[in-house]
């Protein structure tokens, strides 16, 4: 078996849709592609909290009251004598008022991103395929990838199905959904007709949905990755044997 990954390339893809609706009660969640990626966003809620303070009113202040002196009478002793009456202030008590906030607006926002696994490439048999005989190709990515991520209090399903389209270097292409296995179940095989050195080239495309309370959406874009392999394919080698008059 001989297995190895020369490089892998991403491409890019589509930016995230806009959407018109205010995402206030229900979150609103978005799955795209951007630069060879799936990124998964949600937010909710109005925007950012804001307070409001009411400041207390100022406490109001009474005057005293002064009562003024009765006039004096005369008295038998023939006495002018005033009677002095001291007036008293009463104390003036303060009411605190508590300042009110006003109920702060709730804004959630989150992103996440998620990396799809790039192919590895294998074929038998390994060692000097020969020309004219089946060559049998395979790749190490499931046929699906699903995952259940939760962001912004929502529980999102993404599922994920490659299309893989195979260059056997010779010109032929092959395009098939299945991963392919080795001899002799494997479904995907090529025959070279010539000895010489050719490079294998897979490519990986990606397309997928993602449901959000039980609704279902298409994931807009789409992601490509690319893995090559060089392979060396060989003539048969041809055995001499001599007539049997020659032999002694």
């Amino acid at each position: 078996m001989k297995r190895i990954l020369i490089y892998a390339l991403i491409l890019t893809s589509v930016a995230a849709p806009a959407h018109a609706q205010e995402c206030v009660e229900q979150a609103c969640i978005d799955v795209y592609t951007q630069d060879g990626k799936i990124v998964i966003e949600g937010r909710k809620g109005t925007g950012p909290a804001q307070k409001a303070e009411v400041a207390p009113a100022p406490s109001k202040t009474r005057k005293p009251v002064v009562r003024k002196s009765p006039t004096p009478k005369p008295t038998t002793s023939g006495s002018t004598k005033p009677k002095v009456v001291t007036a008293t202030k009463k104390p003036v008590v303060t009411k605190r008022v508590r300042p009110t906030i006003a109920p702060t607006a709730t804004s959630l926002s989150d992103k996440l991103i998620e990396i799809l696994p790039t192919a590895g490439i294998a074929y038998s048999p390994s060692f000097s395929p020969l020309i004219k005989v089946p060559v049998f190709f395979w790749s190490d990515i499931p046929t699906i990838v699903t995952k259940k991520i939760q962001i912004v209090g929502e529980v999102v399903e993404v599922s994920l199905k490659p299309t893989f389209i195979w260059h056997y270097g010779d010109g032929i292409f092959f395009v098939t959904r299945k991963a392919g296995a080795p001899f002799p179940d494997g479904e995907i095989q090529h025959t070279y007709s010539k000895p010489g050195h050719y490079l294998i080239q897979l490519v990986t495309s990606w397309d997928g949905q993602f449901t959000v309370q039980g609704v279902t959406t298409r994931i807009p874009g789409k992601i490509e990755s690319v893995s090559v392999l060089p392979i060396t394919v060989v003539a048969a080698p041809t055995r001499f044997t001599p007539p049997v008059s020659f032999r002694r």
